[in-house]
């Protein structure tokens, strides 16, 4: 609900950038927004600016948010904003291969995903990151999805802040390595 920490809609994602940083070369997300669809994101900020209620509702149970914004993430429409394979390479050469969780350590997979993520999710990258995840607003409030799109413009605001490991963050990293290991030669 807040825009101030997101990159104002004359600057608001695609470029050589977006492209290093995620899968969406080739896709609507790789060029910036035109000056239609930034009127378009202008105005459906607006339009989520005036769902307060709603987002009041959704914040009061923190943990149901974010696992709301893990399952809205995983719909394919979000592929383009996975992690691109050269920032999975660069992950992985920093920490090594993603641990496999065993029942002796369940959480090594959870704590390699949040150091995978702390690693590229510096302050310029989470503001594009959130500006290219705000493109996707208008597409929701057309269609008068107020939930989706106060979980979208609430992790946006997220993303956009500080170093922590949002649900979106964690979402696109995680998708990111399944991209990555799964275009890998079979051996």
């Amino acid at each position: 609900m807040r825009g101030r920490s997101v990159r104002p809609v004359d600057r608001a994602g695609g470029g050589e950038e977006a492209i290093r940083l995620t899968r969406c070369a080739g896709t609507w997300l790789a060029d910036p927004p035109d000056a239609e669809e930034q009127a378009r994101i202008a105005a459906a900020v607006r339009a989520v600016n005036g769902q307060r209620a709603l987002a009041l509702e959704l914040h009061r149970d923190q943990a149901a948010l974010d696992a709301y914004c893990v399952e809205l993430f995983r719909d394919p429409m979000f592929d383009p904003l996975h992690i691109g394979p050269e920032i999975i390479q660069r992950i992985i050469a920093k920490l090594g291969e993603p641990p496999v969780d065993d029942e002796a350590n369940t959480a090594a997979f959870s704590e390699y995903l949040q150091r995978a993520v702390l690693l590229f999710a510096l302050p310029n990258s989470r503001r594009l990151l959130a500006a290219q995840l705000r493109r996707y607003l208008p597409r929701f409030t057309e269609a008068g999805d107020w939930k989706a799109a106060v979980a979208i413009d609430y992790s946006a605001f997220r993303t956009s802040l500080g170093n922590e490991v949002t649900p979106f963050l964690a979402q696109m990293t995680l998708a990111g390595l399944a991209d990555y290991y799964d275009e890998l030669p079979e051996v």
